[in-house]
């Protein structure tokens, strides 16, 4: 499927679920039919919905121990909803492609230029992270709830900003010295198939079909 179209889909099906009153039961079209694209990879999906679960369940539970029950029960299924879409269109994709969908909406060669950028940043940090945690592993470091795993995590996120200021101003000296003019030159035409035109018909359903029968 063409990433611009699922992320200009993503984009129009989270702000329909977010602002509206209720969760009406036609936001499931979607979800069910990227389910169905993605079915091999469904249980992986859903695993990685459930750990992001967690942050959902505890604003839920702060809710319902002030009897705030249909309030919890909103958030926690408008926040599903979204996340699944979300998981769900964007699972095979990259920071770069994303990226790169972005430039081929045409939104401007600055926006397109934070978005690779910011996505070049994401992608660097998390090697960086990845190969810390190693490194401290290899070294026998156990987490604990004491004030030396404090200041080794503190440690952590100090190497992280150092490294990301360190690459930021390498990269700004190789893009001086090649001449960089603010643009990103890439295929910037936008082809839909059939399964594009579905999910735009399913998420044009969520504004247009709305049947009042909420979840």
């Amino acid at each position: 499927m063409n990433i611009s179209v699922l992320l200009v889909c993503f984009t129009f099906f989270s702000f329909k679920v977010s602002l509206s009153n209720g969760t009406d039961v036609v936001f499931i079209a979607p979800v069910i039919f990227l389910a169905i694209l993605n079915f091999k990879n469904l249980f992986e999906i859903l695993k990685s919905v459930l750990k992001l679960n967690i942050f959902i369940i505890l604003v839920v539970l702060s809710l319902v121990l002030y009897g705030e029950y249909a309030l919890a029960k909103l958030i926690f299924i408008r926040s599903n909803l979204i996340i699944l879409f979300g998981r769900l269109a964007f699972y095979r994709s990259d920071y770069f492609s994303i990226a790169l969908a972005v430039s081929s909406l045409n939104l401007g060669d600055k926006l397109t230029a934070i978005f690779y950028f910011s996505a070049k940043f994401t992608a660097d940090l998390k090697t960086i992270f990845a190969r810390l945690k190693k490194t401290l592993k290899v070294r026998g470091f156990e987490p604990k709830a004491s004030l030396f795993t404090y200041k080794i995590y503190a440690n952590l996120v100090a190497m992280l900003f150092l490294e990301a200021f360190y690459k930021a101003s390498v990269l700004e000296k190789t893009f001086v010295c090649r001449g960089f003019d603010g643009k990103l030159y890439g295929d910037k035409s936008l082809k839909i198939g059939v399964k594009d035109a579905v999910i735009i018909a399913l998420t044009a359903c969520c504004y247009i079909f709305s049947l009042g029968v909420t979840i």
